[in-house]
């Protein structure tokens, strides 16, 4: 990258990641341009009735912190070690990160990236606003912090399509639903197949068998991969209570089948067919060997998600930040470590941290 004309960095992505991205970048020194599909953090937002395993204080940075409270010293923030949800997380820390002085004007919501290219000088990026207009804006480098969450995996077995998933995706939820929420009444008294058996799935589970205490009509179908017995690990001594508190709960349930509640280990789908629009689904596989089907009203697919293709060439002025860039289970302080180790690299400053306690 030049070091004699200004450095333009261009973010793909409004989320946790994108926005600590381009407010470590901008605090800097370097011009920021930050490009998201939708709103600030719309991915934390679908998923906002969600409790976080982690504390406030290791989602939140020293330098974000004292963004907010240098525009704001009476803000109210959570403490330290309160564990909130995502909606609470969103509304009282990436929102106003997204909408402070340093980014405001650096934010181009509603606008999709559809391809960066390599130049002679930087980057050439092909945009897309919500109007539909397209532009080519460029940057010197360019940060990918677009995330997982848009691709999520696929049902069938060997990391292919089942038959059927394709026309049936557009009506299969993969996100956590809002079960006892906004999302009562679509599961309330219906047959569901949830299939999974992380995290995200022991969330749906031990929200259908509240749903299912309540409205008797509800059976669920808890479908995995692996084997028989307790489907989520315990962690000895898990510093995160509030995930172990869901495993204990979820692991109950499968073992003794309370809430109206079959669990199919050791079950590989073959089949996703959707009858349409509201008319159910047909599920079939093997399950220990087996052939099993079931005819459901709702499938719920909380089955983790993989990188979508990276848009730009392999270049060391691209680099790809978060969850995208992790080959295990992710949290936001590792996104923060390679924040900060990209942008000493890109500033060619090894010593940059404006991470560090001093400058909180």
């Amino acid at each position: 990258m030049s070091k004699a004309a200004p450095q333009k960095v261009a973010v793909l992505g409004a989320g946790p990641i994108g926005l600590e991205a381009a407010l470590y970048a901008k605090s800097a020194g370097l011009a920021v341009a930050v490009y998201d599909r939708g709103a600030i953090a719309d991915h934390v937002r679908r998923w906002g009735h969600v409790r976080m395993f982690t504390p406030f204080g290791m989602n939140a940075t020293s330098l974000g912190l004292k963004t907010l409270l240098r525009e704001k010293g009476s803000r109210s923030l959570p403490a330290p070690g309160d564990t909130i949800t995502g909606r609470e997380f969103r509304d009282a820390y990436l929102v106003p990160i997204g909408e402070s002085e340093l980014l405001l004007e650096s934010l181009h919501l509603e606008h999709t990236v559809l391809h960066v290219g390599r130049a002679a000088r930087g980057f050439r990026l092909l945009v897309r606003a919500a109007n539909g207009a397209e532009r080519i804006d460029t940057a010197d480098a360019v940060l990918d912090c677009t995330g997982t969450f848009g691709t999520p995996r696929w049902l069938g077995d060997a990391g292919i399509p089942a038959v059927g998933e394709l026309a049936a995706r557009p009506h299969i939820a993969f996100g956590v639903e809002d079960v006892l929420g906004d999302r009562k009444d679509h599961y309330a008294g219906r047959s569901v197949a949830l299939i999974g058996d992380g995290y995200s799935a022991a969330t749906s589970i031990c929200a259908l068998a509240t749903l299912a205490e309540e409205h008797h009509a509800t059976w669920v179908f808890w479908i995995t991969r692996g084997a028989r017995g307790q489907p989520l690990p315990r962690v000895a001594t898990d510093p995160y209570k509030e995930r172990d508190r869901l495993a204990v709960r979820a692991n109950s349930l499968a073992t003794r089948c309370d809430g109206n509640l079959e669990f199919h280990p050791q079950t590989v789908l073959d089949e996703v067919t959707s009858h349409g629009p509201d008319k159910g689904f047909r599920i079939a596989g093997r399950s220990n060997g087996k052939p099993v089907s079931w005819e459901v009203e709702r499938v719920i697919a909380n089955i983790g998600y993989r990188p979508d293709a990276t848009l730009g060439a392999s270049d060391p002025n691209y680099v790809v930040l978060g969850a995208k860039a992790s080959d295990t289970s992710f949290l936001l302080r590792t996104g923060f470590d390679q924040i900060r180790q990209a942008l000493a690299a890109l500033t060619g400053n090894p010593r940059l941290d404006l991470y560090d306690k001093k400058a909180a």
